[in-house]
């Protein structure tokens, strides 16, 4: 009898979390890889130049013509980011991918134009940009102010990774 409940008590310790396992995966409770905010772009689309500065991550804001109200709303809240970011400033620049002017108060912002056209599916959003000047992550500029808050943080969650572990800006 008790190398029956041996075997039993085994098959349980074995058997049931690849059950549990298996109810996770078939529920779709399991979200594989979701470790970034961003969308992550599926094709090569290089934005800007390279460059050779200290500053290896670029936060850009796309803006076709006129900065309309959500572009402004996206550059100051970029600037609150940049801000904050504190001592890692060195590593990040903030770009206007516009051919308009930068406005008067977002003076720490580059202007530039895009090395290339800007694909439909960047437009008026906020760019993660490499120092290749490839667009890594894309996100959306919302609609009302108090979903800039939650955008905001998933940036900043996003860009703090990516800067502590970035090997090249030592």
């Amino acid at each position: 009898m008790n190398k029956n409940k041996f075997l039993l008590l085994f098959l349980l310790c074995c058997g049931l979390p690849l059950l549990a396992a298996k109810v996770v995966l078939a529920m779709g409770w399991y979200n594989g890889g979701a470790s970034s905010n961003g969308q992550w772009q599926q094709s090569d689309v290089f934005l800007l130049d390279a460059t050779k500065d200290q500053a290896h991550w670029r936060l850009a804001v796309t803006s076709k013509a006129q900065c309309n109200e959500h572009c402004l709303q996206a550059l100051f809240t970029l600037k609150q980011l940049y801000i904050g970011l504190g001592r890692k400033q060195d590593q990040v620049q903030p770009v206007l991918i516009s051919q308009q002017a930068v406005p008067d108060d977002y003076a720490m912002f580059v202007l530039s134009a895009p090395r290339q056209a800007v694909p439909a599916a960047l437009e008026q959003r906020i760019l993660l940009i490499d120092q290749q000047g490839l667009v890594l992550l894309s996100y959306p500029m919302p609609e009302a102010e108090s979903e800039m808050a939650l955008t905001a943080k998933a940036i900043r969650k996003d860009l703090l990774k990516l800067l502590n572990y970035d090997r090249t800006s030592a």
